[in-house]
């Protein structure tokens, strides 16, 4: 709303812009009507903005209308807000951007001092320092509708400024950047979010400038490249990398265009800890401009991976290898083929080596020459020997006494000296080859097929050169034995096959070989161990696919994915399938299926556990909260017993807290009646044993000593050193004392069974059922066995109807009888006299559970009772006595 004064000074205005030979104070005062000392102040407030200028004409003072623009025009075009005092502080004028943030008008503070004007915005620029022009950034208390929070932020400009005719002042700019110093806070508060979530993180986090210079590095970073984080800061995170991954890496930074634009290479990095392969992940930063301010880069140690990659090609590999090999055996027709075959697959996987292949004859005790083959291919044994050959005699008696005998006869791959040969050929013959061949190194081994010695194989390498795929080339030995021992008995395809079982039983892969039926025929060793079933378990493929699968959608998916495989392959064609299979102890694996159908219909299933490839990201993840929910006790602790990791299930057993535990010796869980038992373990566990299911004793927190099993483990490091001791323990005192009551009532019914009566415990049913009963009741009864007795109700016995009830009501009544006379049917269907004892267990609700009794046969008593009483009624004709 207009004040009196906003007209008044209107009408000043416009008196002086209607008179421009300019009007004195008296003239206007004269004119509006007003006091001469009001009209003086209100020109001398429009002579401050202004908008009126005076001259002075003798002793008069003159007033006109200004013809220049205002300066408080001029201010107002102004986003700032601004404000002008004079050189004594006093406020001149304000602009409407100012006026409008603070809420005021302009006469409550034009003419005010500074520190007089309302608020403490004003306050706070008084306190300005009036002697620099630099900028000044402020925070001030200003409540605003708009923003509940009250603080706002200025910065603030003070540039001194000359007025026409008047001294000069001070025109103060203020810049409202409210926004942008709660943005930067905003901002600083995130950035020290995304660290403290980014440091713990396994992987390597950094952040970089486009010129390499790190600006933050994680914990992970850290701990790979040094040891604290202002360790790297200021570094060149281009210096990392060596050679072309440098050059590689530099040209992936490049290649990152924008926030959206995420590229990822793999390199090869020297660290600490030795040559490592990472994967890293670079994603650029932009400012609202689209400049490329900084780049953030994610690192992951894929070395593991990489081995795991790595060692499941070769494993597929060597399945493939085997595969061949072992259908070559299969179609070879004789032993010359044998030979051959098995001299490739060792050249094979061992490159480089002689390979020499005996045979043995067993009886004769003769070993013969068959095959040397150079690392050529070339065959020598008859170069060699003039066409000769070479045999010895070798007897199973001096075979025990050969250098290393208990490995070779094994079928294991032995080194052997270099005079091993000399004693059994002759010097000679010894010479003669190590002229053709050089001098090498030696490993043999015998061909054992069925725990009978068929042959002989030795591999010579170059000096220095180590025995590579040993396990495979041995193998492959293990498969010619079997091949040749079938060549030279020709049995029949069922003993055949028994023998090639005995060959996949060797092998380190879990096997089964299944009858064309579905019936399973066998499962080594290495299938027991994966899946924990034997042939017991899972006698023919309806069983298997219920133990194994046990979602029925799973397991129609899977046998549909067989059969249909199996109508489309081949013989010794290998059909690859991967599912994830229920074991036994109810764990999920994820199996990958090697099925190949042989000559004869079976099939051989190869089966290969990549659980740990797939879940070895999962494991790392999870490890702790498995150990966390185990309910057994896991516990960690170093190789001299000092306890580290406490999970739950520790708690659990012992009643102690991990906080009180951790730390502390293992040796507080011992009783004292136990001395050297935790030496005695560490020393097993420092030499690398593992101690399987030991059931000792142990200390609780309240004293008390349990039973417990415990599993005991070295805990090696990636060098294979042993760096700790893993321990699990289950609380076995139930079972212990379980075992205690059946062993003391083992000997209660063996004791029991030798008294000549009959001792019973039934149930307390009407119809009522034996539990158990000694020989003697058996006989009593007449029956030959226990579970003839056990499959009749016990009213049965009764001979009288009734009999059973009368007896259970008299035991509900009293709880017990003595020597209750009953008469009874034996199995023949005679009667039977007896004294019944019974003792009668109760449930909560009174019913009878069960009858615990003695029962004494009295049948011959009661008949000779009779018979005594029939001859007491025959008449006296003996006559009188003689005295």
């Amino acid at each position: 709303m207009e004040t009196p004064a906003d007209k008044r000074i209107a009408m000043i205005r416009s008196l002086l812009q209607s008179e421009h030979r300019g009007m004195s104070i008296s003239d206007i005062a004269n004119r509006l009507g007003v006091k001469r000392n009001i009209v003086s102040g209100d020109l001398n407030y429009l002579l401050r903005l202004g908008q009126v200028e005076m001259q002075a004409i003798g002793t008069s003072k003159v007033f006109f209308a200004t013809a220049k623009i205002p300066i408080s025009g001029i201010l107002n075009y102004s986003s700032d807000r601004i404000l002008i005092i004079d050189k004594d502080r006093q406020v001149i004028e304000a602009n409407t951007a100012l006026l409008e943030m603070t809420g005021l008008i302009r006469e409550e503070i034009i003419g005010s001092p500074l520190n007089a004007c309302p608020g403490p915005l004003f306050s706070t620029l008084d306190g300005l320092s009036p002697g620099t022009t630099e900028a000044q950034d402020i925070a001030v208390w200003l409540p605003m509708l708009d923003d509940p929070r009250a603080i706002r932020h200025f910065r603030v400009k003070l540039v001194p400024i000359i007025f026409e005719d008047t001294p000069g002042g001070t025109m103060i700019t203020i810049e409202d950047i409210t926004e942008a110093v709660r943005n930067r806070d905003a901002l600083r508060m995130s950035e020290e979010r995304y660290k403290a979530i980014v440091e713990d993180m396994p992987d390597l986090i950094f952040r970089f400038f486009p010129n390499g210079i790190l600006t933050y590095a994680n914990q992970a970073f850290s701990s790979v490249f040094g040891e604290h984080e202002t360790s790297h800061s200021g570094e060149n995170v281009y210096a990392l990398f060596s050679g072309g991954d440098r050059v590689s890496f530099l040209e992936l930074v490049r290649s990152a265009r924008g926030d959206t634009h995420l590229v990822t290479g793999m390199y090869t990095l020297t660290t600490p800890a030795g040559v490592r392969q990472y994967s890293f992940s670079i994603r650029a930063i932009t400012s609202e401009a689209g400049t490329i301010v900084e780049y953030q880069g994610i690192g992951r140690d894929i070395s593991a991976e990489l081995d795991a990659r790595n060692q499941l090609l070769r494993n597929a590999s060597e399945k493939e290898f085997l595969w061949r090999v072992s259908q070559q055996f299969l179609d070879t027709s004789s032993a010359t083929e044998i030979y051959d075959h098995l001299a490739e697959g060792i050249a094979d996987r061992i490159p480089g080596a002689v390979i020499m292949i005996f045979s043995y004859d067993e009886k004769a005790g003769t070993m013969r020459a068959e095959l040397i083959r150079d690392d050529q291919g070339t065959d020598l044994l008859a170069s060699i020997f003039d066409g000769e050959g070479l045999a010895f005699s070798l007897p199973h008696s001096v075979m025990t006494k050969l250098p290393g005998y208990e490995g070779i006869l094994k079928g294991d791959l032995t080194p052997v000296e270099s005079g091993f040969l000399l004693p059994l050929i002759g010097d000679s013959a010894v010479q003669r080859i190590r002229g053709a061949i050089g001098q090498r190194s030696v490993a043999a081994t015998m061909m054992v097929s069925d725990s009978t010695v068929v042959g002989a194989v030795a591999v010579c390498l170059p000096l220095g050169t180590p025995l590579e795929n040993r396990s495979v080339a041995e193998t492959v030995i293990h498969i010619a034995a079997l091949a040749l021992q079938r060549q030279y008995t020709r049995e029949s395809l069922r003993k055949s096959d028994s023998r090639f079982r005995t060959v996949t039983a060797v092998t380190p892969l879990p096997v089964s070989i299944i009858s064309p039926d579905g019936r399973y025929l066998s499962v080594n060793s290495s299938f027991t161990a994966l899946f924990g079933y034997t042939l017991d378990d899972i006698p023919d493929g309806r069983r298997w696919f219920l133990q194994a699968f046990p979602d029925t959608s799973l397991m129609q998916r899977t046998r549909d994915l067989w059969l249909q495989d199996l109508k489309q392959s081949k013989p010794g064609e290998i059909r690859s399938r991967r599912f994830p299979v229920r074991c036994k102890d109810g764990s999920i694996c994820s199996i990958l299926f090697h099925p190949c159908t042989l000559p004869d219909g079976c099939q051989l299933v190869i089966y290969e556990d990549v659980t740990g490839s797939e879940e070895a990201e999962r494991v790392r993840n999870l490890l702790a909260g498995i150990v966390r929910s185990s309910h057994d006790a896991i516990i960690g602790m170093t190789t001299n017993g000092r306890i580290q990791t406490w999970n739950p299930g520790a708690e659990r057993v012992y009643g102690y807290t991990a906080g009180e535990m951790i730390g502390k010796d293992i040796a507080l869980l011992f009783p004292p009646h136990l001395p050297g038992e935790k030496d005695r373990i560490l020393a097993m566990v420092q030499s690398g044993k593992f101690i399987p299911e030991l059931e000792t004793e142990r200390v609780r927190k309240d004293g008390a000593v349990i039973d417990v099993s415990v599993t005991i483990s070295p805990v090696f490091d990636r060098d294979g050193t042993i760096i700790g001791v893993s321990t699990i323990v289950k609380d076995i005192t139930a079972k212990k004392a379980a075992e205690r009551f059946r062993e003391l009532e083992s000997r209660y019914r063996s004791r029991v069974d030798a008294i000549n009566v009959g001792v019973y415990r039934s149930t307390g049913d009407p119809g009522g059922r034996f539990v158990w009963g000694n020989s003697s009741l058996v006989r009593i009864l007449g029956y030959s066995s226990f579970e003839d007795v056990a499959d009749i109700p016990v009213s049965d016995h009764f001979l009288h109807i009734g009999g059973r009830r009368e007896l259970l009501d008299d035991l509900r009544h009293s709880g017990f009888v003595k020597n209750r006379e009953l008469l009874l049917r034996k199995k023949d269907g005679s009667t039977l006299h007896v004294l019944v004892t019974a003792l009668a267990t109760f449930a909560p609700d009174g019913e009878i559970v069960f009858i615990n009794g003695i029962v004494e046969d009295v049948t011959e008593n009661r008949i000779l009772a009779r018979k005594l009483a029939s001859l007491g009624e025959l008449p006296d004709e003996s006559g009188p006595s003689i005295p």
